[in-house]
């Protein structure tokens, strides 16, 4: 792969996807996005935009990207959506095939970490501690209220309930398709915390903020924060996994020495632009990794704060003529 490849990242008209084409675009040669929506606010900064289908049609999905891989000469693909990033865990020999790098984790962090019930078992197996988890439909009683109800896929805020009570549980039950699940309520919302983790295979590194979520669930305002306790969990949960690439971890703080984490993205998160502001430069690393380049983490800080805003992308607009609107001859 060249030294400044041409890369392809998909989903870019999201957070994480615009956070991504923000933090790579001086390192690549060209940089083509792609999304299932029109509108894209960081087109002005893509030498190429792409319409492209929903992975949940992978024949369809699957010819896009060999199609754009192959007239955009394309080298590397970043998959930001955890439905491509499922569908390419099955497809990467083929799109590798093409002669393509993907910013890809492993299939066994893949698969447990897409999968919050099995996230929870495999940390427990290697001797981390979560909160209880289990299928709603197996709920027994045994974790006491409140408790958390979420799908066992999925990011975000999108059907998640806190239950306080039978009646809660009742009404949540209703809307139980099976892959809901019950997660102990640890904690407080306000010592909750995200953790980016990177290896090159090597060498580990990770950064944390004490964080608070606004507007979809994103992570509104980060507190930097130094955490030996993190630290150490993020290199066992590397070690543990293989990682060569760059996971996500949420945990939430239960006293001074002990943080619990209750999910596991696998997967670029949306504080990247936070952390290539403190100097961790976790997506740029990813492709230099596959290169066989080792990365170097220099804290840039001791302390900060980063606040994301909402702002306004305007497309599409048309301007009246000038003497329609001036119109006197009534």
């Amino acid at each position: 792969m060249k030294d400044r490849p041409v890369i392809l990242i998909s989903a870019v008209c999201g957070d994480i996807g615009g956070g991504a084409v923000r933090a790579l675009r001086e390192s690549v040669s060209r940089l083509i996005g792609c999304d299932m929506r029109d509108g894209c606010p960081v087109s002005p900064i893509l030498d190429s935009f792409f319409r492209a289908p929903a992975a949940s049609k992978p024949d369809k999905y699957m010819a896009f990207l060999k199609d754009v891989i192959r007239t955009e000469k394309v080298d590397a693909l970043l998959p930001i959506s955890e439905p491509e990033i499922e569908l390419l865990n099955k497809q990467r020999t083929e799109i590798e095939s093409l002669g393509v790098k993907i910013l890809l984790n492993n299939q066994l962090i893949i698969e447990n970490f897409l999968d919050k019930l099995r996230t929870s078992h495999f940390l427990n197996s290697i001797g981390i501690k979560t909160p209880r988890t289990i299928l709603l439909r197996d709920y027994d009683g045994s974790i006491g209220f409140p408790l958390i109800i979420k799908p066992r896929r999925g990011y975000g805020s999108k059907r998640l309930w806190i239950v306080e009570d039978e009646d809660d549980l009742a009404y949540v039950k209703r809307k139980d398709d099976g892959l809901l699940i019950v997660q102990e309520y640890l904690g407080l919302v306000e010592e909750e915390y995200t953790t980016g983790v990177f290896s090159d295979g090597h060498n580990i590194s990770s950064i944390t903020f004490k964080r608070r979520l606004g507007f979809g669930g994103l992570s509104a305002e980060a507190v930097y924060s130094e955490c030996p306790f993190m630290e150490v969990l993020s290199e066992r949960i590397a070690a543990a996994t293989g990682l060569c690439g760059s996971i996500n971890i949420q945990s939430r703080r239960i006293d001074e020495n002990l943080f619990v984490p209750f999910e596991i993205n696998p997967r670029l998160s949306s504080t990247l632009p936070f952390r290539k502001h403190f100097g961790f430069d976790d997506a740029v690393w990813w492709l230099d990794a596959l290169q066989g380049k080792a990365h170097s983490y220099r804290k840039l800080y001791k302390s900060g704060r980063a606040v994301r805003f909402v702002s306004e992308c305007y497309f599409d607009l048309e301007k009246f003529e000038e003497d329609t609107r001036h119109d006197d001859s009534v």
